[in-house]
């Protein structure tokens, strides 16, 4: 499809009206387009159905650490003595109302009282009653968060999808950094997060040749510094012969990077090559150099080599034994995105057994767990539900959806996940107050916690760093899309777009390039051109995560190009 220029107004709400200011938030009541209406309605109705509610000795309960609902939940409390019966006791800080009802058991669903429970955190008591409705004892007690449901059109887009990602990668080639591994063929020690080089180079290979697709007066130079970047991190993937022979390393003890790169540079996470390999794919497709297809094969036949029996490998390794570090193991969707992408673009059948037998882990584990633990190359590892994530289960949802013809329950499943990453990580409005993360260690919260300088609507990454990330909104907008093309629910299009339009404003107040953490607080003032091809008037790199950046670019180009289509026809 060519890339023409488009200017669009993006929320299927506010066709038709007159947009407010740039950046405004916009009040769902305030709107007369039935859609708007139609679609709150909706949200609110949906906001009743469970995500996988717990129950004792039948289904584990997941959110003993969560602290914010938006689908209605259970909760895991105690049969009391003798009660035959539970008074369910709710009090909203919002209010100071009342909210109760009874229920047989201790675990019930909040459902009788959840859509009348106003947005603002929520203290719940339960007690066991006996015949006469005395109370015997306390089952448990529970402080939440109620948060909001999608409720509108929320902000106008700056600009359309594709210009939004052309003037991100634009910005991005220009950066020195980027312009470093034309002459240099390496990385600039300035940057500081090359520490992580499957991460990060493979961002560089990926964003540039996605950047090579929309800049016609660059694209040999893009392509050069993919090329090169693409071989300076071949040449120091491990050797063959070794345990994880052909893998680019995850850590590498770097000027000014994080402590935590040289704790673990004799250390590797194992879903990351993966990421690296569908880097060089990329590139193969572009170029057709055989070299860069070559690697990503390599890749694949030492994952294949490393699968445990039960389909999933250690998620991190001693780079010299092969050893595990700790009893972690994958949760394995980028290795499942990589190898099928060599099954059905390059024919590579070998390959079948090793993604079934990965994606048959993910179904016996956390799909039947619902243990979604955070896994990131710079933070600790997650036991008992203490850290759950919002991008693996996105992305297993879009597998899943991806095989909708395989089994209509795959919708199904997909669907539940994508409430439960909403539920957990999506902000629409008024996000959660920054009371709520004070804790024995941090009775201060850090700066990412001024929750009321949050953009939102926004989508958070993990539980230990509670925090909107524009790569967390970036997965969230991919995945409704996908969830749309697949059910044609206008619902998950309308969400879409709202998470999209917000990104357009932090790129705006960011000066170009999608801010990493979509805090007001963090951005750079004006004028938005900041960065001009590398020479900031203030600063000399960017200093965000350029993977975040590059993996917002590539969910605004996909929205784009799906608005394009609706739009010709």
């Amino acid at each position: 499809m060519s890339r023409k220029k488009i200017i669009v107004i993006l929320s299927i709400c506010s066709i038709g009206l007159f947009p407010p200011p740039v950046g405004s938030i916009v009040n769902a009541q305030d709107l007369t387009k039935p859609d708007c209406d139609k679609l709150h309605a909706q949200a609110m109705e949906e906001s009743m159905m469970p995500v996988r509610p717990g129950e004792p000795g039948k289904s584990p309960f997941w959110n003993p650490h969560a602290k914010r609902f938006i689908y209605v939940p259970s909760f895991d409390f105690e049969h009391v003595s003798e009660a035959v019966k539970y008074r369910f006791i709710a009090i909203s800080d919002a209010n100071c109302k009342y909210y109760n009802f009874e229920a047989e058991k201790p675990w019930d669903l909040l459902s009788p009282i959840w859509k009348d429970l106003p947005i603002g955190i929520v203290y719940l008591k339960v007690e066991g009653l006996d015949e006469n409705g005395k109370a015997l004892g306390v089952a448990g007690e529970r402080q939440f968060y109620r948060a909001a449901a999608y409720n509108g059109t929320y902000r106008k887009p700056v600009m359309d999808c594709i210009s939004s990602a052309r003037k991100n990668m634009r910005l991005l080639f220009g950066q020195n950094h980027y312009q470093r591994w034309i002459t240099e063929g390496s990385p600039d020690p300035g940057y500081r997060l090359y520490c992580y080089p499957s991460k990060i180079i493979g961002a560089v290979i990926e964003g540039m040749v996605m950047y090579s697709g929309l800049s016609p007066e660059n694209k040999e130079t893009a392509l050069l510094i993919a090329r090169n970047a693409a071989k300076y991190l071949i040449s120091i993937s491990q050797p063959a012969g070794t345990p994880l022979e052909f893998f680019p390393p995850t850590y590498v003890d770097w000027k000014n990077a994080p402590n935590i790169a040289g704790k673990r540079k004799d250390q590797m996470m194992l879903f990351y090559p993966a990421i690296a390999g569908s880097a060089y794919l990329d590139l193969y497709d572009a170029t057709k150099g055989k070299e860069f297809l070559k690697a990503a094969i390599r890749i694949a036949d030492t994952y294949a080599s490393l699968q445990l029996p039960s389909g999933s490998w250690p998620l991190i390794v001693n780079l010299k034994t092969g050893e595990p570090t700790q009893e972690n193991l994958c949760v394995p969707t980028d290795i499942i995105v990589f190898l099928d992408r060599l099954i059905t673009v390059h024919s590579m059948e070998k390959y079948r057994r090793t993604s079934e037998q990965a994606f048959n882990w993910i179904m016996d584990n956390p799909m039947k767990t619902f243990h979604w633990q955070g896994q990131f190359e710079d933070v600790g590892f997650s036991h008992n539900y203490s850290n759950m994530e919002r991008g693996k289960p996105l992305a297993f949802a879009k597998l899943l959806l991806s095989r909708a013809k395989d089994d209509p329950q795959n919708v199904e499943m997909a669907e539940e996940l994508i409430r439960f990453a909403e539920d957990q990580f999506v902000v629409w409005e008024r996000p959660l107050p920054r009371e709520m993360f004070r804790t024995t260690e941090h009775p201060i919260p850090g700066k990412v916690y001024l929750t009321d300088k949050w953009l939102t609507p926004c989508a958070l990454e993990q539980y230990s760093f509670y925090t909107p990330i524009d790569a967390s909104a970036a997965s969230a907008i991919s995945t409704f899309q996908k969830a749309y093309e697949v059910t044609g629910k206008d619902l998950y299009l309308a969400k879409a777009y709202s998470l999209a339009n917000n990104m357009t404003v932090a790129q705006d107040i960011g000066g170009g390039i999608y801010p990493t953490y979509m805090i007001d607080v963090y951005q750079k003032p004006k004028p938005s051109e900041y960065w001009s091809f590398g020479k900031s008037k203030s600063f000399e790199y960017w200093d965000g995560w350029i993977n975040c950046a590059t993996m917002s670019a590539k969910a605004m180009l996909h929205l784009g190009d799906l608005q394009a289509e609706k739009k010709s026809n």
